[in-house]
């Protein structure tokens, strides 16, 4: 069965990123509208280079780029990272002390005076433009090195239509958008739907909570797009308890699920409505999203977009009977043009009819909205039956003295199979974690099937997350646990 959306999608299928920014202030916003405000110190945000140097070297050799803009702050990694990498690209920044014969450099001032002067626009024949590169954006990375993901004026553009067809009423003039998430991840790209509709956007150089919070009151930000880390701050920290976020409308949690009893205490706090959104880097980026009139369908991701069609396969790549969980597989103008360098990926990725494999497992009921179960990669196997990490971290993240959580499997020889284990943070001190632990343990058991109970637990000082909040569980401390199922005396750190 294929699913689709109620609604279709007409968009410029020539039109380029370009003409989405050229066509702002078109539809009665005037031209003095903000389209920018800066949310903490007015400076430049600049190109995000703050990654572990084998990842930001990894990402430089494959997309090989030309040009590089960076912040003072920064420029060491990027030199580190140029060392084990054979590009030599041009490095931009506001002042040029420090380089040293690493790559050419001219500043930004130089560009942005002259860099146009001779500049000609390149002219394609109709149906072409579409398939021009845009972007190389890197993905997430949770299980391996990131990947570099393709993505055409064409797959942007279709989102950006997407987001403007099916939730027209949150991206209007008078809505004030605050991305703290950093422009160098997939979701920094809603940013073109903002600029279409006329919506200004409040940008901040790193996330401060602090700040976050005077940006919402000074600016009237009427809407704020969370991952789940920020999302518990936000839950958790005093500061939010205090003063006046009337402004404030309308969450939307992507990148990594948010449990609905968190949801339903951050709303509460903060007098305002959460949105599930899903997407994935592939798919430049947005599937399935709530509108603000749906979030009282508790644990849903929303209804698919417009253009897009979504198959459930199953383990053999037969489609799933309706209501069935299973892989979604999705085909649309979004979906990219291919990882770069990696021809036999991209084969696997996208299937012969032009279905994209996410790795998500979810069903879709019989009002169209959609459910997540959990990634298929990260399903732990118990003596046949299928686990999934996300159900037991939710459980896990109810405990009073859990402040956040992991899970994995672990391979029990004398078994011969996998069982979860637990990663935690906590306040609680070293001395009291053998009565914690054994609470957690039965907190667990309590709430599950007994096939999906935690067999061991362990703190960590955090739980590894990138960016977009997603748990990147091959950063979780060396997993040599004892054959002894229920130890509760291990204590490890990152």
């Amino acid at each position: 069965m294929v699913y689709t959306s109620d609604y279709a999608l007409e968009y410029p299928e020539d039109a380029t990123i370009s003409n989405i920014l050229l066509d702002y202030n078109i539809g009665g916003v005037s031209p003095n509208s903000p389209a920018i405000i800066e949310g903490l110190t007015g400076e430049v945000v600049y190109t995000y280079l703050s990654l572990r140097l084998g990842e930001l070297a990894h990402a430089i050799s494959i997309a090989q780029p030309k040009l590089v803009l960076v912040g003072d702050g920064l420029l060491p990694n990027l030199q580190a990272a140029l060392k084990s990498t054979s590009a030599k690209p041009i490095i931009s920044q506001l002042s040029t002390n420090g380089l040293q014969n690493s790559a050419s450099t001219i500043d930004v001032l130089s560009i942005t005076r002259t860099g146009s002067a001779e500049f000609e626009s390149p002219e394609y024949e109709e149906g072409e433009i579409a398939k021009q590169l845009a972007f190389i954006c890197f993905s997430s990375g949770t299980s391996g090195l990131p990947k570099g993901v393709k993505l055409s004026h064409g797959n942007i553009v279709s989102n950006v239509y997407m987001h403007s067809i099916y939730l027209a009423d949150m991206f209007t003039s008078s809505t004030v958008f605050a991305m703290v998430v950093p422009f160098f991840h997939i979701l920094g790209l809603q940013g073109f739907t903002c600029f279409k509709q006329g919506a200004p956007i409040v940008v901040f150089p790193k996330f401060d909570l602090p700040s976050l919070l005077v940006s919402i009151k000074r600016d009237k930000v009427s809407h704020l797009n969370v991952v789940p880390p920020i999302a518990l701050q936000l839950l958790n920290n005093s500061l939010a308890s205090s003063g006046d976020y009337s402004s404030l409308k309308c969450l939307m949690n992507a990148a990594a699920p948010l449990e609905q009893s968190l949801t339903d205490r951050l709303c509460k706090k903060l007098s305002c409505s959460l949105t599930q959104w899903y997407g994935l880097t592939e798919a430049s980026p947005s599937v399935i999203s709530q509108t603000e009139d749906q979030v009282h369908i508790c644990n849903t991701v929303g209804k698919i977009l417009p253009g897009i069609s979504v198959k459930i396969l199953d383990e053999t790549l037969k489609e799933c009977e309706h209501g069935v969980p299973g892989e979604l597989c999705i085909r649309g103008p979004n979906v990219m043009q291919g990882y770069v360098g990696n021809t036999e990926l991209t084969a696997n990725t996208i299937m012969t009819d032009g279905y994209l494999r996410t790795g998500d497992i979810g069903y879709v009921d019989d009002n169209g909205f959609v459910f997540l179960v959990d990634r298929l990669k990260e399903m732990i196997k118990v003596k046949g039956n299928q686990v999934a990490p996300a159900e037991l971290e939710g459980v896990l993240r109810l405990h009073h003295h859990v402040d956040d959580a992991a899970v994995c499997g672990h391979y029990i020889p004398e078994q011969a199979t996998d069982v979860p284990i637990a990663f935690i943070t906590t306040r609680v001190p070293k001395d009291q974690h053998s009565g914690l632990f054994a609470d957690v343990i039965e907190f667990v058991r309590q709430r599950v099937a007994s096939y999906k109970r935690i067999h061991e637990v362990r703190v960590v000082e955090e739980i590894p997350r990138n960016a977009g909040g997603k748990i990147v569980r091959r950063q979780l401390p060396e997993r040599s646990f004892p054959t002894s199922v229920g130890r509760q005396n291990s204590v490890a750190k990152l």
